[in-house]
């Protein structure tokens, strides 16, 4: 394919081209599902809009769906858009988010309203999520106005139909090619077999129409884990760049973990993190879990293990309370995830993690010094674990270990802002046509 055929960048687009070369970013579109910090994603772009806003940028962010906007965002003089859409999981809307959830019409309309006041010569727009109201349909919005598009990669929803590469029915990581006659063949979804004919048309739709990941200028990766598992489903000359997800947290004296009891679970409660796993494993070795957090498992769990402790979600500050009263975070995730916060959340916090060694968490932990990495899906494996960490010198060298390793080089909001800031400059970069471009890889 020769540059002028690229159905990006058309022919009569070359000075474009050349006026992007020199382009200096003084806007960015923060796009987003939810302006709630209801998990990491949506968290991670909350922060990149205040840390983009205090650097000095305009800074836009919209959100899918209309909810309160937090005191960061409105301090940092973010603007906020709420598209007022429905989410997929919003049962009261489930028929009609049936069809918004694979092509949103409304969404495209109203983002082509907002892009309609941009210049794309000095604009960037960056995608953290879409897949629970925005739908691919805001993608060709974006490239038609000829704005530079960046997208993290929080998930695998840019390959996977069913965004983890996971297995709910036999509760494993899955290796099939998505799409492939395997993949359409099996049932991997964690409802039914008619959700899983629905993800997939909501995947086809997305290559074609929505042309993603094609349309992408540039990548960022969270994880070394999460960008092997999807290098091969990028485009062959996909422009990635590898930065760290941000974490909020100020440096104090170091909790004690080896004078509490108990250790902390923080996430979802569902299959792919977990946390039946830990509850039965927590028992064998008679430790109590804080559960910190929520979803469909949830019920079953506080049936079954009346031991345990379950919060629901909480604030960051009431879970930083909670972080300096365990003696270890647990992070039994079966699925590959793309980092996992929580555990250097604990670790700025000096409190060590027990990771299973299959998810992108274990690029975080030095086994038996910063924390103890277990066989990832074994009981009797976190069992084990779990009684190490009885060991009162062994908990407070770890803490000791994950505090210092952590604050040596800590992946502030400031490191981060000035990381994207420079993804964005070297957009222009990525187009072969150009003298001198260059594809970070």
């Amino acid at each position: 394919m020769t540059f002028s055929e690229d159905w990006r960048i058309p022919c009569p687009a070359y000075a474009f081209i050349w006026e992007m070369q020199r382009m200096q970013v003084s806007t960015v579109v923060v796009l987003s599902d939810s302006v709630r910090s209801d998990g990491g994603a949506a968290k991670v772009a909350q922060m990149s809009a205040v840390g983009l806003s205090n650097a000095g940028y305009r800074v836009i962010f919209i959100s899918g769906e209309t909810a309160d906007v937090g005191s960061d965002l409105k301090t940092a003089n973010v603007e906020v858009v709420c598209l007022g859409l429905h989410t997929i999981s919003d049962p009261a809307n489930r028929v009609k988010t049936t069809f918004t959830g694979l092509w949103n019409i409304a969404a495209a309309k109203q983002l082509k309203n907002v892009l309609s006041n941009l210049d794309p010569a000095n604009t960037v727009v960056h995608l953290h999520s879409w897949t629970k109201c925005l739908s691919s349909s805001v993608i060709p919005v974006i490239k038609h106005a000829r704005f530079p598009l960046v997208l993290t990669l929080h998930d695998y929803f840019s390959a996977c139909p069913n965004g983890g590469f996971f297995d709910y029915n036999t509760n494993q990581i899955c290796d099939l090619r998505p799409l492939g006659v395997a993949c359409l063949t099996r049932n991997c979804d964690a409802r039914a077999a008619s959700h899983k004919i629905w993800r997939v048309a909501r995947q086809v739709i997305q290559l074609g129409l929505g042309k993603l990941p094609q349309a992408v200028d540039a990548f960022i990766a969270v994880s070394d884990l999460s960008y092997d598992v999807l290098r091969p489903y990028l485009p062959e000359d996909a422009s990635v760049h590898r930065i760290n997800n941000p974490i909020e947290c100020s440096k104090i004296p170091p909790a004690k973990p080896a004078e509490r009891d108990g250790v902390l679970f923080i996430g979802r409660l569902s299959k792919e993190k977990g946390p039946d796993l830990l509850a039965a494993a927590a028992r064998e070795a008679q430790l109590e879990v804080t559960f910190v957090g929520d979803g469909e498992l949830r019920e079953s769990l506080e049936g079954a293990y009346p031991e345990h402790h379950f919060t629901g979600w909480l604030s960051f500050s009431d879970v930083l309370t909670l972080v300096d009263k365990t003696r270890s975070l647990v992070f039994p995730s079966l699925w590959y995830e793309t980092l996992g916060l929580v555990v250097l959340e604990c670790a700025a916090r000096g409190v060590p993690a027990i990771v299973s060694d299959n998810c992108a968490a274990k690029e975080i932990v030095v086994h038996e010094k910063t924390g103890i990495l277990f066989a990832g899906g074994s009981t009797q494996d976190l069992k084990n674990a779990l009684d190490r960490i009885k060991d009162n010198k062994m908990v407070e060298r770890m803490g000791t270990s994950a505090y210092q390793h952590f604050w040596r080089n800590p992946p502030t909001l400031e490191q981060y802002i000035n990381n994207l800031v420079n993804c964005y400059h070297q957009l222009p970069d990525k187009h072969p046509a150009l003298p001198n471009a260059q594809t970070n890889r």
